[in-house]
Parts: structure tokens; sequence; C-alpha cells
């Protein structure tokens, strides 16, 4: 009898060098499934740039052009003492409520499925009395009759549709670009104001065509945004949760309400930079369009207990061996341990075509059978096989259970471990391990 059938060691030995080398094709598999994860964002991303991508309001926005008197350093003359620059202040409005009725439907590119969305906007409120002393002291004019109302749109190929503006009660057009250095997707409109002694009300409606993600800014003193939907599966997001919200069979409705104390930037800014910019645009809330099931995202989590399942796995065939009396060849333990990383290669195929949950069903029994027909045979006999099948059934039904519970996954799988730790220790108790082996002499 050779060495292998004999030594407990080095059986062990070269079960472990095994585990080890699984990890390779695990990783394989890890890949695949970023690999075809980034096909999908692909994919959104090219029906994105045809039909309009994540979309984000910004406004509207008051800017207004200024001269403003600096020193000039190194000048000893009194004339010359001064640099003249023109800078834009941007006025941000008092009140700001904005109503999103949005329209969804999903798109398929190749065999994924895409939610894009339209949405019609109405923004109502007014902006404060804008006065000369609003702007820095040293501002020596002020270009009443080139201000701007801007509203940025993050991708304007969403715009359609009729666009309204009405500003203090007159009807305006809007014209293409923000001529702003920081807001530069958007639209804008030609506003004489003079210096306003009262405050400047607005209405603007627009059309907001889009793919998996809708934001308002909220810029007012006080803002409010009520969103309603046909999609059932929204993920709320950004800087504030809603006030608000009912999520149904039928879509969802939500409220978000906010005041310029929740964030960290001014209504009045003199002079924008790429740190306001940033701060504004951070301060932003709305929501994602979740598709039910993100089998990619539950597949990468799954991969991550493949190692495990693969230990546990071996020792099971290996307590088979102990109190069985038949001794399987590397080979076998090899051709197990493929079976269980087809698992995964199985789950994926399917789950682009069926769904995480009917995919993840026929995979595992497809496995399940394969594993329990091929341990009838190596272990001679039909009740260890039968046992062994029923065991892969209960393994890979706890692995559904903890991607279904992922607040719990940790609390579920250390329990597990330690279940499966103890009956390992209960049940080989009583080997003698360094008579291994000497039973299956002969």
């Amino acid at each position: 009898m050779s060495k292998l059938q004999t030594s407990v060691n080095l059986r062990l030995a070269i079960l472990g060098g095994m585990v080890l080398l699984f990890i390779i094709p695990l990783i394989m598999v890890g890949s695949l499934i970023e690999e075809r994860s980034a096909s999908r964002n692909q994919a959104v991303l090219e029906v994105g740039e045809k039909w309009g991508s994540n979309q984000t309001i910004v406004g509207p926005v008051l800017m207004i052009p200024y001269n403003l008197r600096i020193p000039k350093s190194g000048s000893s003359k009194e004339k010359d003492k001064w640099d003249y620059v023109t800078d834009y202040a941007y006025f941000l409005p008092e009140e700001m409520d904005s109503v999103v009725d949005m329209k969804t439907e999903l798109r398929k590119r190749s065999i994924y499925e895409i939610p894009l969305y339209t949405s019609k906007v109405k923004i109502t409120g007014k902006f404060s009395p804008i006065f000369s002393s609003d702007f820095p002291i040293d501002t020596t004019y002020i270009y009443w009759d080139d201000v701007r109302l801007v509203v940025s749109v993050s991708d304007l190929k969403g715009l359609g549709g009729e666009m309204k503006l009405t500003l203090a009660g007159k009807d305006k057009k809007f014209l293409p670009g923000t001529r702003s250095s920081y807001l530069h997707s958007g639209l804008n409109s030609t506003v004489s104001i003079g210096e306003a002694g009262n405050s400047i009300p607005f209405e603007i409606q627009l059309e907001v065509k889009g793919s998996e993600s809708f934001s308002v800014i909220p810029i007012g003193k006080k803002s409010k945004l009520m969103m309603s939907s046909d999609w059932k599966d929204p993920s709320f997001n950004g800087n504030l949760l809603p006030k608000d919200r009912s999520v149904n069979e039928e879509g969802f409705s939500a409220v978000w309400e906010s005041s310029y104390f929740a964030r960290s930037y001014p209504q009045i800014i003199h002079s924008m930079n790429d740190s306001i910019l940033e701060t504004i645009l951070n301060s932003g809330y709305g929501v994602s369009l979740v598709i039910p099931v993100d089998h990619y995202l539950k597949m990468e989590r799954s991969v991550k207990y493949g190692l495990l399942f693969i230990v546990t796995s071996f020792a099971l065939f290996f307590l088979m061996e102990v109190f069985g009396g038949v001794l399987l060849h590397p080979i076998q333990y090899v051709l197990i341990g493929s079976a269980m990383v087809l698992f995964y290669i199985l789950n994926l195929s399917f789950s682009e075509h069926l769904g995480f949950l009917p995919a993840y069903i026929l995979s595992s029994l497809a496995v399940t059978g394969l594993i329990g027909y091929y341990a009838i045979n190596v272990l001679k006999n039909q009740k260890k096989g039968l046992i062994t099948a029923s065991y892969y059934l209960v393994l890979y039904s706890f692995l559904y259970v903890i991607l279904a519970s992922e607040e719990q996954a940790l609390l579920l799988g250390s329990l597990a471990l330690f279940m499966v730790l103890a009956a390992v220790m209960h049940f080989t108790r009583k080997v003698d391990w360094y008579q291994f082996g000497g039973k299956n002499v002969g």
C-alpha cells in the first residue's frame, strides 16, 4: 500500500494544497463577473448617450456681472494702485419648490435591461430683492442689463418638449448654454432687472429625459422637492433622505425639505470657484431607479464564500473516507471542486437570461445532482451519496439565505461555521489519526 493511502498527514497536505490552488479559478470567476458587469454598465452608457444619462438639475440662479477694484502689487503711483476685473455674482433663490412627475420604461440593449425615464419638472419660487449693497465693497460697476437666469442640466441631450420660463410675471425664452464658466451645461435667459426693490418670483417648466438616476440641488434658502413615479423599486440617495415617502406596486412618491442651514455655501456667491461648485453639487438629493435583482452584485458576494464551501466539501468527503473505509484519489477531489466552481459560471450565465433566483435554483440543483451522482459511485454507497446530495442542497440554500439577508450575513455565516466545526469535532472525537489507513490494508 502506498504512503498516500496510509499517511493522514500527506493526504491532508495534498488536500490543503488543492484548496489553495482553487483560489485561482475562483479569482478567474470573479474577474468574469466584473467583466460582465462592466459590459452591462457599458450598455447603460451607450443608451444614455443617445437618450440621456444621469440627470442633475441646478437652478435657477441669477448670474450678475460686476466690475471689482483690487489692489495692484508693486505700484508706487496712486493712480496705478488698482486693477479692475470683471467677476460674476451668483444669487440663489429665497424659496424653491420643485415638482417632478417621472414616467419610466425599460429598454433592452443586447441581453441587458436599462431603466429610462421622462420627467416633467416644474420649479417655482422667488429671489429676494437685489441691491448694490449685496455686492463686494470695492465693486465699481454692476451690469444690471446683462443679468442672466441660469438653469444647469447635466446632460442636455435629455432636454425635450416645451420649456417655459416666467420671471416676475413675464414670459421669457430660454437660450442654449449657460454663459457660466462653472455651470457649463444648461440653459440661460437674459434678464433686465435693475436694482430690484421687490422679490422676483419665477416659474420654470422642463421635460427631462435620463437613465438610472435623477437629482435636484436644493439651492433655495428654503427648498422642497416632491417627486412621484411609476417605478416601484427606488433607491433614495444624496445628501438628505426624504421627509415622507411611499413605495408600493404602483410606484413611489417622496417629499424632501431642506434649508440653507444644512449646507456650507451662502445664498450670494460673490466669486464662484471649483471648491464651492463641488460643495453645491454634493448637496443634492434624488432617486436611483434600481433593477430589482442586481445579479452581478449577488454573484460577487457569493464568490467570496467559494473557498469556504470548497473547504467544507473536502472536509465532508474526507470524513466519508475516515468512516467509510473508501479512499478517494486527489483527482476525485479536483473533480468535486471543479463542479463547485462551475456552479458560479452556470449561475452567472443563466441569471443574465432568467433572473437571479431561477438561475440560482437551476444551477444549485444541477451541481447538487452531479456531485450526488458522483458520490454514490466513488463512495460505493447509495446512502452516503444521498447524504452528500442533501448536504449540498442545505449548503446552497444557506448561501441564498446569506445573499438575501445582507445585514445578517456575518452573523449567519459565523454561526454556520461554528456548527460545522462543532459537527466535525463531534464525529471525529474518537478517531485515532495515527492508525488512519490501517483498516484499509488488503
